[in-house]
Parts: C-alpha cells; structure tokens; sequence
C-alpha cells in the first residue's frame, strides 16, 4: 500500500516538473520571440519627409481673460497647408521611383526610420520665427539621440521647406548638425502663393532631391 502511495507521488512529481519545465520553456521562447521582434528594424524608405502643421480641426483659442488653457496649435491654412505639401512632395519622388515615407513630427519616434533611409526632409510653419513645438520635440527627442550616438547621416540628403525663409534657416541649421547632404529647400507659403505657384515649388524641391539621390 504504502509502495503505490510512493508510486503515485513520485509519478505526480515527474509530471509536475515536466510542466513547469515547460511552462519555464514556453517563457523563454516567448520572450526571446519578443525581444526580436523588437529589435527588428522597421522597413526601410528612401525618403523621409517629416512635417508638422498644427493641429486639424483645433478649436478656436478662448481669449486671454478664459485664463489658463490647454495649449494647442492651431493648424495651417487647408489650402496648400504643410501636411498637402508633404504629401505632394511625396507624390512627386514616388513618381520619379523613390519609396518615401510621410510621417508627423510627433509620430516620428524611431530614429532608424531616418539611419536607413538616403534623404531626410523637414517642413512646417513658421510660428512667431520659429518651428512649432511638435517639430522642437522631434529635435530633442529622435534627432538628439543620433547626435549623442555620433551617428552621421553623410550618405543622406537632407533638405527642407517652411512658411518663412527664417524658419527654413532653422531646419536647415538643425539638418547641418546631422552632417547630411544639403540640397536648396524651399518656401512655401500658403497665404501669398498661387496654388500653381506651390505646385512649381513642389515639383522643383522633388526634382533636387532626387538629383541628389
């Protein structure tokens, strides 16, 4: 009697330990599968084109006698606003057979987006001479950490586009940091071109981009 309890433990013991050998294995592989799909590099594009303009659809602003606010950025003009520019201009390198990716300044988190791309272009709005905070937070938070890594972007054009020819000096500015290699950008202002106007500009800022691919 006492021999089948021994038996039947040490049976339920075999089988526990299988279980948990298991289990510990099931872990293991799980993790392991994690930790390589998180290092997988994303898919690579040839272009990059990382723009920011404001808020769509952002409330209008309460005055200043509301107090303290939420901050929000009002967006750019619908007609010919710096989204439709980017997305043209990405139109235009598509047709000429270039992979592009179109991405918002504060989606652009993954600094090996950029590392495997051949150009990187920036474009917003000028906002009181400056880029909007969207852009100044893509700055501090994807660029800088190529520029503390000593990661150099020399294989890569780097231009860009904005509503001022101050604010385009800035980006351009930033882009020299990275050491890529600068093509002309562009000024492309909503509230003072012709839509025929910003066409040409689009098409003469892809037409340099790719010429330096």
């Amino acid at each position: 009697m006492k021999a089948s309890r021994l038996l039947v433990a040490c049976s339920a013991g075999v089988v526990l330990a299988a279980l948990l050998l298991g289990y510990i294995a099931a872990q293991d592989s799980s993790a392991a599968q994690q930790e390589g799909a998180t290092a997988q590099a994303p898919p690579a594009h040839e272009v990059v084109i990382v723009w920011c303009g404001g808020t769509p659809g952002a409330p209008p602003l309460p005055a200043p006698e509301a107090g303290a606010v939420d901050a929000v950025t009002q967006a750019t003009p619908e007609a010919g606003n710096v989204k439709e520019v980017a997305e043209k201009l990405g139109k235009e390198l598509e047709g000429a057979g270039h992979s592009v990716m179109i991405i918002a300044a504060e989606k652009c988190r993954d600094p090996r987006d950029i590392v495997q791309a051949k150009a990187l272009v920036l474009g917003c709005p000028d906002y009181f001479g400056l880029p909007p905070w969207q852009m100044v937070r893509f700055f501090d938070e994807t660029l800088y950490r190529l520029y503390r890594a000593r990661v150099r972007l020399s294989d890569h054009v780097v231009t860009a586009f904005a509503t001022t020819e101050r604010c385009r000096g800035i980006l351009e500015g930033v882009l020299k940091s990275t050491g890529g290699k600068a093509v002309e950008g562009a000024v492309i202002n909503p509230r003072n071109m012709s839509a025929a106007d910003r066409d040409a500009s689009v098409k003469q800022l892809a037409a340099r981009i790719a010429a330096g691919l």
